[in-house]
């Protein structure tokens, strides 16, 4: 199916990287979104959800052009529930993919065109996920794809930096309370709406990008004490 179509015909997204994972459903300009409680299941609640606002459109899932899918960096669980769902749905009904990292949806989303932000993720254990990115008019271009740091070697990456996309837990982790935090923070929650438009407009580029979640470092097991 050409990218002209598939921008045309029924989309998809899925932003399964954070612990309130999202769906974005388009067809021609009408746009559905929805965003799960975190306390839920991803597994359990995204296909339900996804038949609720494909009713809604009037749709089956086998009218699906286009799926794109939140790649992360994030929840490891999330990641591959997301990428699974989207391969089942795909095989279905015959549609693309197109794999978006998480980070640039929120950059997309949050900055300005013009500005230039770095996205902070709290990967625990002293550790930070990050990635720098500025905004132009229609896109995004990437200073720096997403990568695990130590949190004391983040001051040399923030020198410059006006926007800071982060949330409590990554600002903590990085050391950027006041007054060395950055005068300007925004959320860097991405959304499954600006991951859908950033998919949609690469799709009928014929820029489809890798499925395959982001996992920047090796999964750990942790035991739980009984």
């Amino acid at each position: 199916m050409s990218g002209a179509a598939a921008d045309r015909g029924l989309v998809l997204a899925l932003e399964t990287s954070t612990r309130t994972p999202a769906l974005a459903v388009a067809r021609g300009p009408r746009t559905l979104v929805q965003t799960l409680a975190a306390a839920r299941a991803h597994a359990a609640d995204l296909l339900p959800a996804l038949e609720r606002m494909l009713g809604e459109l009037g749709a089956s899932p086998r009218e699906l052009a286009l799926i794109v899918v939140g790649t992360g960096p994030g929840s490891y669980t999330g990641l591959r529930v997301g990428a699974a769902i989207a391969l089942g749905l795909a095989r279905a009904s015959g549609a693309r993919l197109c794999g978006v990292p998480s980070f640039e949806a929120a950059a997309y989303e949050q900055l300005r065109p013009g500005e230039e932000g770095l996205v902070l993720q709290d990967a625990r254990a002293g550790e930070l996920y990050v990635a720098r990115y500025r905004r132009t008019e229609q896109q995004l271009e990437v200073l720096l794809a997403p990568e695990v740091t130590r949190a004391g070697e983040l001051a040399t990456a923030t020198l410059g930096t006006t926007v800071v996309l982060a949330d409590d837990a990554a600002l903590a982790a990085a050391a950027l309370a006041s007054p060395a935090r950055p005068h300007c923070v925004r959320s860097a929650t991405p959304t499954a709406a600006a991951l859908l438009e950033l998919g949609r407009a690469r799709a009928a580029r014929g820029a489809l990008g890798s499925v395959e979640p982001l996992y920047l470092r090796p999964f750990a097991m942790r035991s739980q004490r009984r």
